[in-house]
């Protein structure tokens, strides 16, 4: 590990110049290093590099350019840069600490297939952190079965990387649907009006909801009332009746019930206790 004075970057690198082409292994890996508390750097590959290369902003913010454009990786955020790619980011001021893996492979495209955006937010992932921090003491072992079991824990990350995505991307197939109900929960839409929302089948939403969130749809629906009325019944001088019909719930003795059960006490005695 090489450390270079005035600042505060790290690398562990592979000992050896040799690289692999693509079609010498089924998964290889080339190089890999990490860059702690830098706050200075400006990468410029406009015709990219022969493998891929992954990166994990662990914190701080790498900005990347890309058709005249550019935009930031900021904590939790890992990027794909595949062979030949330009690779043109920086690290501007801000302390940014990340990590890179550089490798080939036969079947590294087919491994990547899922990974169709530059960049997604997969949180913290100290997996990745890990294995960079580790193959340098591994790689110096040249014996083909060490190699075999690194280039393993490549694979393994790669799953977990697809595993992570797949979750942000089910959590925010939701984002539509709960936006709305939060700013419309006066308005109680049906399982199959939310899914549509979502773009999704109505039997997968209600999978999919109960699993973010806990409860169904319409549980949800419910915690979102209370919160409202809750609010209401401290905070205006409406009757209940008001209440419960800027609720969407046009039967007051229904929305008194649903409250009681919900909070333990009846809407009048909330309003009342509130006082004290």
């Amino acid at each position: 590990m090489y450390n270079y004075t005035g600042k505060a970057y790290y690398y562990s690198g592979k000992s050896s110049g040799e690289k692999h082409t693509e079609t010498d292994r089924f998964i290889y890996i080339n190089d890999f290093g990490y860059c702690a508390d830098h706050s200075k750097l400006s990468i410029r590959r406009k015709s990219g590099r022969p493998d891929y290369q992954l990166i994990y902003v662990a914190y701080g913010t790498l900005t990347i350019h890309e058709n005249g454009k550019k935009y930031n990786l900021t904590s939790g955020d890992i990027c794909l840069f595949r062979p030949n790619e330009p690779q043109i980011y920086s690290i501007n001021g801000e302390k940014t600490t990340h990590y890179w893996i550089l490798f080939t492979g036969s079947e590294v495209e087919k491994m990547l297939s899922f990974f169709k955006e530059r960049s997604y937010h997969i949180g913290v992932f100290p997996e990745f952190e890990h294995f960079c921090h580790s193959l340098w003491s591994g790689l110096q072992n040249e014996e083909e079965m060490a190699e075999l079991l690194l280039n393993g824990e490549l694979i393994s990350i790669i799953a977990r990387i697809m595993k992570l995505i797949s979750q942000e991307g089910k959590k925010s197939k939701l984002y539509k649907a709960i936006q709305i109900m939060k700013s419309e929960c006066h308005i109680r839409r049906s399982n199959e009006e939310l899914s549509k929302l979502c773009g999704i089948s109505k039997f997968y939403f209600i999978k999919l909801f109960k699993k973010n969130l806990g409860v169904s749809p319409q549980e949800y629906y419910a915690e979102l009332i209370i919160d409202k009325s809750s609010h209401l019944l401290i905070n205006t001088d409406y009757s209940i009746s008001e209440i419960a019909k800027l609720c969407g719930i046009e039967d007051a003795l229904y929305f008194s019930r649903m409250f009681k059960k919900h909070m333990g006490i009846s809407p009048l005695a909330y309003r009342k206790n509130s006082y004290f």
